[in-house]
């Protein structure tokens, strides 16, 4: 195809992507008690899921109820008079691109396969199922690890017994979807490595040997994406560390095969 036909092929995909994604945002704007009570305010609550799983393993480990959450000092109030309607069209869009992550990916790969050879065509196949599998879990990671984590540390921490925290709705989302989309974004860096490493940007060798860098990057990567204690910090660099491992052994492997 010529350049306007390429055009024509992008503007396609981009129509589609768009008419779904705007699908995606009403029905999800239609769904505000489920998407608000139920999924974006539970880890405000102390009965939710990732509350109670650390609650039954300290009392599995003989801590009684030591691990358990039973109150978070945390209201969350509405400053301005749009601001619960602005808030409820900026979470049903996040939502939306996470919802339809898989089509994004699939117009993409409509996009570019013409393009690819046959040996190509099949890797580049596979890799599809890593990015939506990866992006998920991290996403996941992000929801039912850090964003708890995080939010029991804010809402108990104070300066003074006579500061009550009364948080602005808007603050509390931007955090909570920070934190899911940070962590889905950063569990897809085995794939980026996977195509630095194609085009021979980076090799297993020197990831190997800049291992101690790596490690001090992710540890501020981490401190800066967690605003809560060491632990909190520890807990995303341990996966991100894990993934950099997992990073050096896919350039490894795809080198092997070139």
């Amino acid at each position: 195809m010529g350049f306007l036909e390429h055009l024509d092929a992008l503007r396609a995909h981009l129509w589609r992507s768009v008419l779904v994604l705007f699908v995606a945002v009403i029905f999800l704007f239609s769904q505000k008690a489920w998407v608000f009570d139920l999924v974006l305010l539970g880890p405000k609550r102390p009965d939710f899921l990732t509350y109670r799983w650390v609650c039954s393993l300290g009392e599995y480990w003989g801590q009684g109820r030591a691990w358990c959450v039973e109150a978070l000092p945390l209201q969350l109030v509405n400053l301005d008079l749009t601001g619960q309607l602005m808030q409820h069209f900026y979470v049903s869009i996040v939502g939306a691109v996470v919802l339809i992550f898989p089509y994004l990916i699939w117009e993409i790969w409509r996009f570019v396969s013409p393009a690819l050879r046959d040996r190509e065509f099949y890797a580049a196949r596979n890799l599809i199922a890593a990015v939506i599998a990866l992006f998920y879990a991290g996403c996941a990671f992000g929801y039912f690890i850090l964003s708890p984590m995080s939010i029991l540390f804010l809402s108990q921490y104070s300066v003074s017994a006579e500061v009550v925290n009364t948080i602005a709705l808007g603050s509390y989302l931007s955090t909570l979807t920070m934190m899911v989309l940070s962590a889905g974004l950063i569990f897809e860096l085995p794939v980026l490595a996977y195509f630095l490493g194609m085009v021979g940007l980076i090799s297993a060798p020197w990831m190997r040997a800049n291992r101690r860098y790596a490690i001090v990057i992710n540890l501020f990567l981490a401190a800066a994406l967690t605003p809560s204690d060491v632990g909190g910090m520890l807990i995303l660099a341990l996966p991100m560390i894990l993934l950099y491992e997992m990073s050096i052994w896919i350039v490894a492997k795809s080198s092997m095969r070139t």
